[in-house]
């Protein structure tokens, strides 16, 4: 299997240092990695081409800052891959983890690294943030079975994402995916997510409010489609 690891960036030379060699130690070979960059200041995009002389890394350069989600979809569009595994590059996603994944997406449509899980964790993060974290998992509750809805450290197989129309608002690419990717088995893998190490980050009030304006979308997409299903059913239409 062909493995595409998507890593969304701005402002990441000092963790890209470290991240690419790190995911090349893990998985080793058949894989590929995305750096997507949107016209980072600090040089990111020359520690990536460089280390493309090295590794099997693609960079997209985009011209402004235009958010992680969108980034994410135009690292799959750029690539040929059979699954794709999306992460961050602050090293609060532990590259060692990726094998399992890996492993995981062998078997399953969808493998997601959760926190909320058995054998599950988060390191350095204030009350305040653990319980804007709860209050936003138990919000998302009805429209997925996955736990922790907003991880954004997953795999997800091409095939269920062929048809799809993802239009994510805000930075949880991951729940866009878990509510709209037509996938039939899944698992969560328990794992430690620690807070960034390098840079700065970009958890804001802003992006809490795009979450809202998501799950409000995904609601209208989820129940409108239910609706839609049994207005048919009813009407013996198949």
């Amino acid at each position: 299997m062909e493995l595409a690891v998507i890593i969304p960036t701005f402002n990441e030379a000092e963790n890209s240092r470290i991240i690419i060699p790190q995911i090349h130690a893990a998985l080793k070979t058949n894989y590929t990695v995305v750096i997507v960059d949107d016209n980072s200041p600090d040089g990111t995009q020359t520690v990536v081409q460089e280390l493309a002389k090295t590794y099997p890394v693609k960079l997209i350069s985009r011209p402004q800052k235009s958010g992680l989600a969108s980034a994410v979809i135009e690292g799959m569009k750029s690539v040929a891959a059979d699954a794709y595994i999306i992460m961050d590059a602050d090293l609060s996603h532990p590259p060692e983890m990726l094998p399992e994944l890996r492993g995981q997406i062998e078997i399953h449509d969808l493998a997601v690294a959760s926190r909320y899980v058995k054998g599950g964790s988060i390191s350095g993060w204030p009350l305040k943030r653990r319980i804007v974290s709860r209050v936003a998992i138990m919000l998302a509750r009805p429209l997925t079975p996955v736990k922790d809805v907003t991880s954004g450290f997953f795999a997800i197989r091409h095939e269920c994402l062929r048809n799809v129309n993802l239009r994510p608002l805000g930075f949880k690419i991951g729940l866009e995916c878990f509510v709209k990717a037509d996938w039939k088995s899944f698992t969560e893998i328990p794992f430690t997510f620690t807070d960034r190490r390098h840079g700065e980050s970009k958890f804001s009030r802003r992006e809490l409010l795009a979450y809202l304006r998501h799950l409000l979308h995904l609601y209208a997409y989820t129940f409108g489609r239910l609706a839609k299903f049994r207005i048919r059913r009813a009407s013996g239409v198949s």
